[in-house]
């Protein structure tokens, strides 16, 4: 079983876990973990609030903002002993690591940009903090792809499959970003 199998399969079972718990406490003892429950989530929100706002600035394309939120919160993740109990803030089948999930989200947003030089350092750092990470993978195979790079492209959107990433989808971001690429005008590639 490849990792995203796996840890979509440990969200359902907790998922399930906590429902069927909740469902077979007394009325008083399943509201006061749902409300611990609840104090949780608030109490990861706050702690987290950095990351969804920086979320919040990158679709609304203020990227400068956005960055800055990003790495307030990478900073703090670094330093907290309990981040990875934060995942409710980065729900992800492809890694419970949020240092690396923001650092690819910051790549994401310089992409975006077509800050190609500073993604591919990002990338990079994410996939050395979790290197079982496939989306990293498949951004650095739409950055060779738009540099018209398709060798570099392929190999490292097959890293990204071997990693548990969908094979349709990583087809069809490779073929769009090779197809964007010749579409472009920059000459054939290669």
């Amino acid at each position: 079983m490849k990792r995203p199998q796996r840890y979509l399969f440990t969200i359902m079972t907790v998922l399930v876990a906590v429902y069927l718990f909740l469902t077979r406490l007394p009325g008083i003892a399943s509201l006061v973990l749902l409300g611990a429950l609840v104090l949780f989530v608030i109490g990861a929100v706050i702690w987290g609030r950095d990351l969804l706002i920086a979320r919040r600035h990158s679709k609304k394309k203020n990227y400068q903002k956005a960055q800055e939120r990003y790495e307030r919160f990478e900073k703090k993740a670094l330093r907290a002993r309990w981040s990875r109990a934060a995942v409710v803030l980065y729900p992800n089948i492809y890694s419970f690591d949020g240092v690396a999930v923001t650092r690819n989200y910051i790549a994401q947003d310089l992409v975006k940009q077509k800050d190609f030089d500073r993604a591919v350092v990002w990338l990079r750092a994410a996939l050395q903090h979790d290197p079982l990470y496939p989306v990293p993978y498949v951004n650095l195979s739409v950055i060779a792809a738009s540099r018209g790079d398709s060798n570099t492209a392929k190999r490292e959107m097959t890293k990204a499959v071997q990693l548990g990433f969908d094979p349709a989808a990583a087809n069809r971001l490779l073929q769009r970003a090779l197809n964007e690429r010749e579409n472009s005008g920059n000459g054939s590639v290669s």
